[in-house]
């Protein structure tokens, strides 16, 4: 009995444990698929979150990779970015010739093989909305206060061949001008078919009265051809002097002239320009023996071949020019027309840090037109009879030092002198004629800093005409200048 109660009480026990052991399994594969079920939506959220990531890094590393180096440019391109062209100094603009101070600025102007810039990063420069067009107005506002000794003849420039003579005793003078005042437009337009093309505007008021506009220079530059009214191609756009005085060195090459004119180059460094140029016969002498009407039969033809340095500058020039004046007091009334030509060698070149000097001759028959001191007094050719011209012998020379004191302060020494060999026919019947004078100044000048400069400077000259007569005159001169765009003198 005990027996059979044992075993039905086990199989009781065993009966019931099964259905209990079977609802707790059935709890867990429960559990088990839920957890699946969010593994695999981690799965999915981890797979989303990779590409993303994915994505990012893709991006991060095409904004990190090097931008190809684009196309290498012709000397002074203009890039289309922003700042313009990065492109190291060509060697047609050598370091000294870029870095040259002056208190003009004369050399801003001057037209460059290939439009090459003084400063290849552009600075004062604009683009100038919707174009690729840069601009830069430039110039400067300048004060000259001036002080004659003597009488010096021109009040505004001190030009030896205007001084009285003789001299009136005991007279001095006093000037006030802001004439030298300038303002220029300098656009630069980059094409893909001629390169850059140079537009250039210049102007003062050094115009008939006293503070009337005068153009300066207006021209246009495309492939080395030059077209318009600028520095004629017998001169050195960089043999300015640094001085204060407006007109400079009496024996110094220099006039502008509305021209025509291609450049070669021969060499990295070596160019070659030639050019045709506003003719003008600058003849004009009446006596009672000899009355004339000057005329011009051809242009004057100019050829220029310039070597750069990085330290300086040197080249030769020549002028060709047809001489003629129509002479109606002759018994038979004719054209009478010379043959007039002309050299002018020159430099510049650094010496001692920044210090440079500056050299120029100029000697020819027929070419007083182009020197400073001369042009407009009506000797590139001069009577040799009542019947007939001679072309007029001429000769320049100019001479400059420039040290600098500090990085702010610096002086200019300079000589210069010009003549003329006239007939022997002029010197009777016109013994008052121009014969040959000196110009010679020194001075200091302080930058404080970029647009402002500050001077005074003394200027002496001596004349003496055909005659023997003779007469000087000293000159004191104080300057201000405010650049509308300021230079960087660390470029």
């Amino acid at each position: 009995m005990k027996g059979r109660t044992l075993v039905l009480s086990i199989a009781l026990l065993a009966g019931t444990a099964f259905p209990a052991q079977a609802m707790a399994q059935s709890d867990s594969n429960q559990k088990v698929e839920e957890l699946q079920k969010q593994l695999d939506e981690l799965r999915k959220q981890m797979s989303k979150l990779e590409a993303q990531l994915g994505e990012l890094r893709s991006k991060a590393t095409e904004a990190a990779a090097p931008t190809a180096a684009p196309p290498a440019a012709q000397e002074g391109t203009i890039q289309a970015t922003l700042p313009p062209a990065q492109a190291a100094p060509s060697k047609q603009v050598g370091e000294a010739t870029a870095t040259y101070t002056t208190f003009s600025e004369d050399s801003v102007a001057a037209a460059r093989f290939n439009n090459v810039p003084l400063d290849p990063k552009y600075h004062g420069f604009f683009r100038l909305p919707g174009t690729e067009t840069l601009l830069k107005i430039g110039g400067y506002f300048k004060t000259d206060f001036i002080y004659d000794l003597k009488p010096a003849g021109n009040t505004d420039a001190f030009v030896p061949s205007s001084i009285p003579i003789p001299t009136v005793v005991g007279v001095n003078n006093t000037t006030v001008s802001i004439r030298p005042t300038r303002l220029s437009l300098d656009f630069r337009v980059p094409t893909t078919n001629i390169g850059d093309v140079r537009f250039y505007v210049e102007g003062d008021l050094f115009g008939t009265n006293a503070t009337t506009p005068r153009l300066r220079h207006a021209y246009a530059q495309a492939r080395n051809v030059l077209i318009g009214q600028t520095f004629s191609n017998f001169m050195d756009p960089d043999g300015f002097p640094d001085t204060l005085d407006f007109q400079g060195p009496n024996g110094m090459v220099s006039v502008r002239n509305p021209q025509l004119r291609y450049g070669l180059a021969l060499t990295p460094s070596t160019t070659l320009y030639i050019s045709v140029e506003k003719p003008s016969s600058d003849v004009i002498f009446k006596t009672p023996q000899f009355s004339n009407q000057p005329n011009a039969p051809g242009p004057d033809g100019a050829i220029r071949l310039r070597q750069e340095f990085e330290r300086g500058h040197f080249q030769v020039a020549a002028v060709f020019r047809s001489i003629a004046a129509f002479v109606p007091t002759t018994p038979t009334p004719k054209t009478d027309s010379v043959f007039g030509w002309g050299v002018n060698v020159s430099t510049g070149l650094e010496t001692f840090g920044k210090d440079e000097v500056i050299f120029a001759l100029a000697f020819g028959h027929g070419i007083s037109r182009y020197l400073q001191d001369t042009s407009g007094l009506g000797i590139d050719a001069e009577p040799k009879s009542s019947t007939g011209l001679k072309a007029t012998p001429a000769v320049g020379v100019e001479a400059a030092y420039q040290h600098y004191w500090l990085k702010t302060l610096r002086s200019s020494a300079i000589y210069s002198y010009a003549a003329v060999n006239n007939t022997a026919f002029l010197a009777s019947a016109a013994p008052a004629t121009y014969n040959h004078a000196t110009y010679m100044g020194s001075n200091l000048i302080w930058n404080p800093y970029g647009s402002l400069n500050v001077g005074v400077e003394f200027l002496y000259g001596w004349a003496m005409e055909q005659s023997g007569l003779k007469a000087n005159a000293p000159r004191i001169q104080f300057s201000a200048k405010y650049s509308f765009v300021k230079v960087d003198a660390d470029r």
